[in-house]
């Protein structure tokens, strides 16, 4: 699953009800399936220890070890897409993991997160004001 969750700080409430919906809907997925949810989630950390985690429901970047050099994918400092008056660093962009449960159904489990679209284009912008996530899984038991 993807999507884009509604931005900026003033609309935290209406971030944390879409927050909430994926979670529900990542939880009443049949168990012999893993689920990933992935996007701009415009999330703070705030917003999802609020909205809280289901135990089945892991943060990939969380999960890898909190790896600093994938941390920012909104990072006003690095990337000179949007002009603002200020230095902001967040961790908008997120991947959220719901292995398979049923017995015998291999699991899918993170192996390695990288941040992609660091380099500017020949116009000398970035792809986009946010950093792409690379994610590389490995299957389990």
């Amino acid at each position: 699953m993807t999507s884009h969750l509604e931005s900026c700080k003033g609309h935290a409430a209406e971030r944390m009800k879409q927050l909430r919906l994926v979670m529900q809907r990542m939880t009443d997925a049949a168990d012999d399936v893993t689920v990933l949810f992935g996007g701009d989630t415009n999330l703070r950390d705030t917003e999802v220890a609020k909205v809280g985690l289901p135990s089945d429901v892991f943060d990939v970047w969380e999960r890898l070890g909190k790896q600093e050099h994938c941390r920012y994918t909104w990072d006003t400092k690095t990337n000179t897409n949007k002009t603002v008056p200020y230095v902001s660093r967040c961790r908008f962009d997120r991947i959220y993991v719901r292995p398979a449960s049923k017995e015998g159904v291999p699991r899918l489990l993170p192996d390695h997160m990288a941040l992609i679209g660091l380099e500017k284009l020949d116009c000398g912008r970035f792809t986009s004001d946010h950093w792409g996530i690379y994610c590389s899984f490995v299957a389990g038991s």
